[in-house]
């Protein structure tokens, strides 16, 4: 998080504007390795934990209630029954200060309508806290077009407080290391996907299926993450069924290091995520940067922006291996 949008807006506002800032969660590692890299810089805050009031974490109403007017803006993330309380909170004890909250939203979400809980006389109350919020919220953005056409029309009385904020890359960090990225002659027949590997939300069987039924004609599949215990007797078996897979997929570990990893995008033609849903997908335009050609599908909300409709990249039908299979290997026949 601290080298994706929680950790990069505040430290950006920092760097360019000046503000000073602290970013405030539970200890959730032992330890923070990005503080001394991409991350370097950013400050930190860690709350005791100290149960519940009804669905609300009682360390940040506490921290709110203690910090609140000495916090200029505060930024939350997703609209959820807990950001509506928190930033009402913060609203009323802090009412000049700046609420600003980061959707992370998925379309589908936006689509069927946002609901707070199963029960319809509890989500009748969460709506009427929520007309509140609207008033409330000075800022709301979100990080595909279509989601930003979706919330003025769903919530057209706060309407001008929503704006488009696409995710970055860290250049400044990039551009350290990587003054001059490769060509594409310079590159490797590489396809390259980054994740933990084997986890249910990423779906990697879906790519080495498909990889299975297609002629790499040398090419390589690289999976560069932590692989789940739970998914190795999948790989054993897949290249028991396909042993010409063992010599054309590798699988790179988990990269502590962001430079080995960007190094990674740097030698890459292509780079293919077949997770079947994503708000946005960060690794995307990290491999962007390094002119990695895209493979989405159409569950990414907002790979058509980040592909520019389709220029830079292709998406298959999610959850189909066989449209997956289509696209890789129009991008290995050139």
């Amino acid at each position: 998080h601290l080298i994706k949008d929680v950790g990069q807006i505040p430290y950006n506002l920092h760097a360019h504007n000046g503000y000073d800032w602290t970013i405030v969660c539970y200890p959730n590692s032992t330890e923070y390795p990005n503080l001394d890299g991409e991350g370097k810089g950013q400050k930190m805050e860690f709350l005791e934990p100290q149960g519940r009031k009804l669905f609300m974490e009682k360390a940040v109403l506490n921290y709110l209630k203690s910090n609140a007017k000495t916090i200029d803006v505060l930024n939350l993330y997703h609209l959820t029954k807990e950001t509506i309380q928190y930033g009402l909170l913060y609203k009323k004890l802090h009412p000049k200060g700046i609420l600003y909250v980061k959707m992370d939203v998925y379309n589908e979400m936006l689509e069927q309508g946002i609901t707070y809980s199963k029960k319809p006389w509890k989500n009748s109350i969460h709506k009427r806290f929520e007309k509140r919020f609207m008033r409330k919220v000075d800022l709301m953005s979100c990080e595909n077009r279509y989601s930003l056409e979706l919330l003025k029309s769903s919530f057209s009385s706060a309407s001008d407080k929503f704006f488009w904020a696409p995710n970055g890359v860290n250049d400044s960090f990039v551009n350290k290391h990587f003054a001059n990225t490769k060509t594409y002659d310079e590159k490797e027949s590489i396809i390259l996907s980054v994740g933990r590997i084997g986890s249910r939300e990423k779906n990697h069987e879906m790519l080495i299926e498909a990889a299975s039924s297609i002629d790499l004609k040398g090419w390589k599949i690289i999976l560069a993450g932590p692989v789940e215990s739970t998914f190795q007797s999948y790989i054993n078996q897949a290249f028991k069924a396909n042993p010409q897979l063992a010599n054309s997929i590798e699988f790179a570990g988990e990269f502590t290091d962001r430079t080995a990893l960007f190094e990674l995008y740097n030698r890459a033609k292509a780079f293919c995520l077949t997770s079947p849903f994503e708000s946005f997908g960060i690794a995307f335009v990290e491999a962007q940067y390094f002119g990695n050609y895209l493979i989405g599908n159409d569950g990414h909300s907002s790979f058509d922006n980040i592909s520019n409709d389709g220029q830079l990249g292709e998406k298959a039908d999610k959850n189909d291996t066989a449209s997956l299979a289509n696209i890789l290997q129009k991008v290995v026949n050139g």
